[in-house]
């Protein structure tokens, strides 16, 4: 990793840092999801970056994948479980990190569980180390009354891109690739009181770019036109103005046409419970100590 970019990952580190803490303060029982993404993104947006990706606010049994919509009608309750996914990026170089919250403090055993696996996992990386070993590290430090969610992991991060070709899974695994100084990396660790297991929801809003050609519809090449602008990295509706009637429509015919990836929501098979806690990790770039970007 070269100093420019080091630069750019801590620079996004200390934006989503402050983030995380307006994503607290703003996730207050009876606050609709959408206010609670969009003043999250605004933070990001008002110290001079742009996210990364829209803020995933995940309930209960949902892991992952989901965020509010223009019209979103779901409040945050004090017995919910919000997991809140904020993303920024620095000249394309991103911070990604992820906090769980439950305002009535009924679950909290499970947010601070999950936190501490977290830590356990940031203090065990180290160049040399490999994806099976930490995979197995992790698995250990969950104890037996939750289950580690097996199918959803950490991922390498590149410039313009959040999922960076490696996986990182917090279970047993094979993997002998071995993290080494400079690597870029998110960690992320789901929880849960259900199966260790998601599947496949409803479409969360989240969107992807897939390809870049020529298509046939005026309000098509018009919203591709748009979506070019995100730079590759996952992007909603919300972010789009004027987005009606006609714009579903041609977003319908770009996902079916394999121009763009619609992400479902995931959630545990068994309708249990998830906590996700998530920081970002420049590994052994600070005289062979990592980085946190994400964690003051």
């Amino acid at each position: 990793m070269d100093e420019e970019a080091k630069k750019h990952y801590v620079k996004a580190g200390k934006v989503i840092q402050d983030a995380r803490q307006v994503a607290r303060e703003t996730a207050e029982p009876g606050t609709n999801l959408k206010e609670i993404a969009e003043t999250v993104e605004q933070e990001i947006k008002d110290q001079g970056l742009k996210p990364a990706f829209p803020v995933n606010t995940s309930l209960n049994e949902e892991a992952a994948h989901y965020t509010p919509s223009k019209d979103e009608e779901k409040v945050l309750t004090e017995n919910d479980v919000l997991k809140i996914d904020i993303g920024a990026q620095s000249n394309g170089f991103i911070a990604d990190t992820a906090l769980t919250v439950n305002p009535s403090g009924k679950h909290q055993e499970i947010i601070d569980t999950v936190e501490k696996v977290l830590e356990n996992a940031l203090q065990f990386i180290e160049p040399g180390v490999t994806i099976g070993e930490f995979g197995t590290y992790v698995q250990e430090q969950v104890p037996e009354k939750y289950n580690p969610v097996m199918n959803l992991t950490g991922h390498y991060l590149d410039q313009h891109t959040q999922h960076a070709g490696v996986s990182i899974p917090n279970v047993e695994n094979t993997s002998s690739h071995k993290f080494k100084k400079g690597d870029a990396v998110a960690i992320e660790p789901f929880i849960t009181e259900g199966s260790g297991k998601v599947v496949h929801g409803k479409p969360g809003n989240i969107y992807l770019q897939e390809a870049d050609r020529n298509v046939r519809g005026r309000t098509e090449r018009k919203l591709m036109k748009t979506i070019n602008g995100f730079d590759g990295l996952p992007f909603t509706t919300r972010w789009i103005s004027n987005y009606g009637g006609r714009q579903k429509m041609a977003m319908r015919k770009l996902v079916q046409n394999g121009m763009v990836k619609s992400y479902d929501v995931l959630k545990d098979g068994q309708d249990g419970l998830v906590a996700q806690a998530e920081h970002t990790v420049l590994v052994g770039v600070d005289d062979g100590d990592n980085i946190v970007t994400t964690r003051r």
